[in-house]
């Protein structure tokens, strides 16, 4: 085994890291194995000083056709800016997910607050034999003068991005004018402001003037002036180059700025980035009558329409406050509008009223729209004024109608998804700690995804037969249903086989089987397990870890200790090869045991990081709390290290032996 490469935490080191790697790999029977196992190293090298931002060590092992490379983080102390600066911290997956389909075996280790990936390739690593190409296939010929000049009317997208319109134009006059050897070219614009382009000497004659045409609509000419007529190859170039200047012309939005809308779609545009930043339907529909009013109409009501299309009246707006109770009479009173706004929430259309209706003392013109989306009606907007809608404006409604719908299906979408999320991360969680004699349990859990993302931390505690109890705490990798999923199998299979009389190494060994026979994206997690019982004045606790930092020990004089014996994680190893131990823990009276997830630890900055020092110091601190004291103590400490939003799930589970 190689010694310990120490690598800093910039942008060379994925690199130097493949340069070692490479180095370990000199032989070209290895070159599949080296072109592999560099791929992986910078992949896990990157994605680690990406998300500790603290330099790493590299050990490279060789034996045979067997390389194992290792990633460790270098320390959990204070962190250095990585190259180039930036205030994000990306949290991506460390490249895990990439080594898990390349490698043939990989896994983590935890040891003293430092992590280690690893993997290992064999030699039935094999790259694909190249193509065979016959000795007598000629080498494939150079681009022609003419091909050569074609390829000069494209410009590289990081240059034409650039470049102002006029100064596009120009470029390509300019090569049009170097290809055909004129003396200058003139691009007029017939529609827009009237655009002219001018590139070189317009002294001499007029030997090319092609139309700029897109669709069977003329945007405007090319005039080209030289000494000479163009021979027909030159001619048909010029006819490209204008074909190019006029898919320019329509690409920059001058057919768009022709016929620009009017000012009613200015605020329907308007009105629709203000509807779609709320997320609530309620909210929505009473925004869109204070949108409508009193631009398309002197008042409006809107309405939600349920499954059954039953419209429901939901607010009501007018231009003049004092009369909004007036049209709240009129649509509970006036027949023929009310059923109208029935036939409108049913059929999905929009309908004017042939009559006008009287609103304290006015006579209004009523417009029904209706809320469609996705073939669904999901709510009625009603709006009058003394005038009739012009055509324009109609039109404007109708369009203002469509955007509004899609904003309140949205909107709709998202209260029943964050009402389901809200449910099933509810259910991840025990519903209440368990009261036990002589002892306290306490908990804190905040999810990084406050949205429509389930966190993938969790934590458990339950009664088992004998007086006894369990504790469990774990990191499943990912977010979303699928994490869920894990973590809810996870969570249930530990409680069965606790409750059957396992012990917790035979119980997490048996999850390991569980999450490698369904493997999905999110197989990996970590757990640490304890069963727990009083024994006189003691409370004793049989702890295993598999790949999750060890649990600090907080005793009375305030020290701390950190306890367990770091194991893997799971759903990675085959059950045969995973190691897992069990350690006995006994709390004296008024001493702690304090679980926590990674979110805790890996609290950080630009500088800093709360890491498993943070943890003990803190806890350090709480004097004689109780377990909910310390767990807030503890949860308090990690979010004000650094003023960031939280990155990653917390979870803190602590037991506590009552003096």
């Amino acid at each position: 085994m190689s010694s310990p490469v120490r690598l800093s935490a910039d942008a060379s080191a994925a690199g130097a890291a493949r340069r070692v790697v490479a180095a370990a790999l000199p032989k070209p029977e290895q070159d599949d194995a080296r072109d592999l196992a560099t791929l992986l190293v910078s992949e896990l090298v990157t994605n680690s000083i990406v998300h500790a931002a603290s330099g790493v060590e590299l050990e490279v092992e060789v034996d045979g056709d067997t390389v194992t490379v290792r990633v460790r983080d270098a320390d959990t102390g204070p962190l250095v800016m990585r190259a180039g600066g930036g205030s994000e911290l990306d949290e991506g997956g460390r490249g895990l997910l990439l080594v898990d389909r390349l490698a043939q075996a990989w896994g983590t280790e935890h040891h003293a607050g430092r992590k280690t990936v690893w993997f290992r390739l064999t030699g039935d690593t094999a790259a694909s034999e190249p193509a065979r190409v016959p000795m007598d296939t000629p080498p494939p010929a150079a681009p022609d003068a003419q091909q050569q000049r074609l390829s000069r009317l494209l410009l590289p997208p990081s240059v034409a991005a650039a470049l102002t319109f006029d100064e596009h134009v120009g470029e390509l006059l300019l090569r049009l004018l170097e290809a055909v050897a004129a003396d200058g070219a003139v691009v007029t614009l017939s529609v827009g402001e009237g655009t002219r382009v001018r590139r070189g000497a317009l002294s001499t004659a007029t030997i090319a003037s092609v139309e700029l045409v897109v669709e069977d609509r003329m945007l405007g000419i090319v005039e080209v002036h030289g000494p000479r007529a163009l021979d027909p190859d030159e001619a048909a170039y010029v006819a490209l180059a204008a074909d190019r200047i006029a898919l320019l012309a329509a690409e920059h939005g001058l057919l768009q700025a022709e016929g620009s809308r009017a000012s009613e779609l200015d605020f329907v545009t308007e009105a629709t980035d203000l509807l779609t930043r709320s997320l609530s339907v309620s909210l929505n529909l009473a925004l869109l009558t204070q949108l409508v009013v009193p631009r398309l109409g002197d008042w409006c009501a809107a309405y939600s329409v349920d499954d059954r299309g039953r419209p429901r009246r939901l607010t009501v707006n007018h231009r003049n406050e004092e009369r909004t109770d007036a049209v709240r009479t009129v649509l509970d009173t006036d027949t023929e509008l009310r059923q109208v706004i029935r036939e409108v929430a049913v059929a999905g259309n929009a309908f004017r009223l042939p009559s006008t209706v009287p609103v304290a003392g006015q006579r209004s013109h009523v417009t029904v729209l209706a809320l469609q989306s996705r073939d669904r009606t999901h709510g009625v907007l009603v709006t009058g004024r003394t005038q009739p809608l012009d055509p324009v404006s109609y039109m404007a409604a109708l369009e203002l109608a469509r955007r509004a719908a899609l904003a309140v299906d949205n909107a709709r979408l998202h209260e029943e998804q964050l009402s389901t999320v809200n449910a099933l991360q509810a259910s991840l969680l025990p519903t209440a700690l368990p009261t036990l004699p002589g002892v306290q349990l306490a908990a804190r859990y905040h999810s990084a995804f406050t949205g429509l993302s389930v966190g993938g931390d969790f934590y458990d505690a339950f009664t088992l037969p004998g007086e006894m109890f369990a504790l469990a705490i774990g990191d499943v990798c990912g977010k979303g249903a699928e994490a869920a999923t894990v973590t809810g199998m996870t969570r249930d299979l530990l409680r069965v086989l606790l409750q059957d009389g396992a012990s917790p190494a035979a119980a997490l060994h048996r999850l390991n089987r569980a999450l490698i026979d369904h493997p999905t994206a999110s197989r990996f997690c970590t757990v640490a397990l304890a069963t727990a019982a009083r024994s006189a004045e003691e409370l004793r606790v049989r702890l295993c870890l598999a790949g999750h930092p060890e649990p600090v020990l907080l005793r009375t004089d305030g020290s701390t200790e950190l306890v367990g014996t770091p194991g893997d994680l799971l759903g990675v190893l085959p059950d045969e090869e995973m190691s897992l131990a069990e350690v006995d823990v006994s709390l004296g009276p008024g001493e702690s045991l304090v679980f926590y997830t990674d979110g805790v630890t890996e609290r950080r900055d630009e500088t800093r990081m709360f890491g498993q020092y943070g943890v003990r110091h803190s806890l350090e601190a709480v004097g004689k709390a109780d377990a909910q004291g310390i767990a807030d103590a503890l949860d308090e400490a990690a979010r004000l290290f650094v003023p960031n939003e939280l990155r990653d799930d917390v979870a803190i589970l602590v037991v506590r032996n009552e003096d």
